[in-house]
């Protein structure tokens, strides 16, 4: 069976580490094209004292970051945008400052996208989940602007999320385990986070490809440091004993989108050329 073009998009360098860099190095790993198209270069994210070079800026390094993570996972190609981070937040007048991700229509965005999408001849994209995940502005951009992109092209999408009773399950057997976790790490109501359990399509074991995960989320350096008082992700995810990284972090969770191709039919079918690689959640 022939080889198929696989994109992935997401807003920040890191995302793919978080989300999908598992189910990017199997598909790699199996001879398929991967693709990595990131809507910014994460400029507005955090980063620790000390951690940037004389004279050197947090998107050039979040870029250098993200063509180590897209080496680690074995991607072809990394795509930027160029959209400005938006942050967390508008402005003061509830405005998002020009430039940035979220101040950008999302059709010119998802025109964007589907041009690349077409000169990648890319036959699946991923994206994030209506949520945003945990809710972020860029990440709900992306989910609309993946959403209208897979639309022009006459792709499916899965968007990439996490099991919620997974991750609330996952953090009280840490705590039972001793494993300390941080206070704020995640809220007490996740309602708002990811995805509840049924209503993910698919899933894929990635504990084969583990170490290319785990260096996928190593290479995001900057985003594993901050204040002494801060909770980073990735540096808390990294410091996990290896029996507790491969339990939280062997299977990764995907929504199949129920968009419609060009000809009107419906996108909620999986190319047959990657039928190996997702198994339905139902299995």
């Amino acid at each position: 069976m022939p080889n198929g073009t696989l994109v992935a998009f997401h807003a920040h360098p890191d995302d793919e580490a978080l989300l999908d860099a598992g189910t990017l190095a199997r598909a790699a790993q199996a001879g398929h094209r991967v693709v990595l198209v990131l809507a910014t270069r994460g400029d507005a994210g955090d980063v620790g004292e000390g951690v940037l070079g004389v004279d050197e800026g947090l998107a050039q390094r979040r870029s250098a970051e993200a063509e180590a993570s897209a080496a680690a996972i074995g991607a072809d190609r990394v795509i930027f945008l160029d959209y400005l981070d938006s942050g967390h937040s508008p402005n003061a007048n509830g405005q998002w400052p020009e430039g940035t991700f979220c101040a950008a229509p999302s059709d010119e965005a998802a025109a964007a996208l589907a041009a690349i999408l077409t000169a990648e001849g890319a036959s699946l994209l991923i994206a994030d989940d209506r949520n945003g995940g945990y809710g972020h502005p860029d990440h709900r951009q992306v989910h609309r602007v993946a959403w209208a992109a897979a639309e022009l092209a006459g792709l499916p999408l899965l968007q990439a999320t996490i099991d919620r009773e997974f991750l609330a399950g996952g953090i009280e057997l840490a705590k039972g385990m001793g494993f300390e976790v941080p206070e704020g790490f995640v809220p007490e109501d996740l309602s708002t986070w990811y995805t509840p359990a049924i209503e993910i399509t698919h899933k894929v074991d990635v504990s084969m490809v583990l170490d290319k995960r785990k260096a996928s989320m190593a290479a995001h350096a900057t985003q594993a440091s901050g204040a002494p008082d801060t909770v980073r992700t990735l540096s808390v995810f990294l410091g996990l004993p290896d029996e507790i990284f491969a339990i939280a972090f062997s299977t990764e969770w995907f929504v199949l989108s129920n968009t419609s191709d060009a000809s009107g039919g419906s996108g909620r079918i999986l190319p047959e050329v990657f039928a190996d690689l997702f198994t339905s959640a139902g299995q």
